[in-house]
């Protein structure tokens, strides 16, 4: 696979050294951060720390740019659907029959999109600074079973691949005459049934392959598993998480001990 399509970056930064189980509990407790805070300033400075994180492990900006743009689409979406859907209470500033527009809603929108943002870029740290064999040692390591590690493993190892693959059809349509920008929208995406088609078929066959693969590995043979490389839990893995559990509990108390953070602003 090429480096353009490869979730996981070969650095020797302090976040690829920690241990898989260590980054997994930090990223779950500032995710369940985000989801309890609605506070537009908490959701802001827990995206630039993760941006700070990635950047101090080497991550190339290029990189949280191509993110970025992929995750726009869904964050205009929330922009625009949010405030007309939900508009809350408070004047407003604009009404268009049933259709209202106030401050609140507009802000409760930004909350919300924030914090599709964190859970984006806090999944994106994780995978971006942990080997996909890593993790899956990780996960069994915390008693999920090995068949299951394996297939969180694997989906995230074929979804790139898949993505790939589905350029590579659509390339190779347009080299045969494909024309995929003319017409109105509905036109254009009926360009993308063949492309659509071609890569579900290769899919297919791609998950055929892989099944006979494992089974000439002797998945799911009875047997104790062993590994080469263990996964050792260091002095920096506990201070990980001792500072994301001291952080998470304090966002508790914040939370619902003094209610702070249950609104945008």
């Amino acid at each position: 696979m090429s480096q353009g399509f490869d979730v996981y970056l070969h650095r020797q930064s302090w976040l690829h050294r920690l241990d898989p189980r260590a980054k997994l509990w930090a990223a779950l407790a500032a995710g369940a951060a985000a989801l309890l805070f609605q506070q537009l300033v908490v959701l802001a400075g827990l995206l630039i720390l993760v941006h700070l994180a990635l950047l101090s492990a080497q991550v190339p900006a290029g990189r949280l740019r191509w993110l970025w743009a992929r995750l726009a689409p869904l964050l205009v979406v929330i922009l625009l659907l949010q405030p007309l859907f939900a508009p809350g209470p408070g004047p407003a500033l604009l009404q268009l029959g049933p259709v209202r527009l106030t401050a609140e809603g507009i802000l409760v929108g930004l909350s919300f999109a924030l914090r599709a943002a964190v859970l984006t870029f806090l999944s994106a740290t994780l995978l971006l600074t942990t080997r996909p064999a890593d993790l899956v040692q990780g996960l069994v390591a915390l008693g999920l079973p090995y068949s299951w590690g394996l297939m969180v493993g694997l989906s995230m190892r074929y979804l790139t691949t898949i993505s790939r693959l589905f350029l590579t059809v659509r390339e190779a349509q347009q080299a045969r005459g494909l024309v995929l920008d003319r017409g109105n929208p509905f036109q254009r995406a009926r360009a993308y049934v063949p492309i659509l088609v071609a890569t579900i078929i290769a899919a297919l066959r791609l998950g055929d392959n892989l099944g006979l693969a494992l089974a000439a590995r002797g998945l799911g043979y009875p047997a104790q598993r062993t590994t080469l490389h263990g996964l050792h839990f260091g002095r920096r893995d506990w201070l990980v998480v001792i500072l994301a559990g001291a952080a998470f509990v304090g966002g508790l108390i914040a939370r619902f001990g003094y209610g702070l953070g249950r609104v945008p602003w």
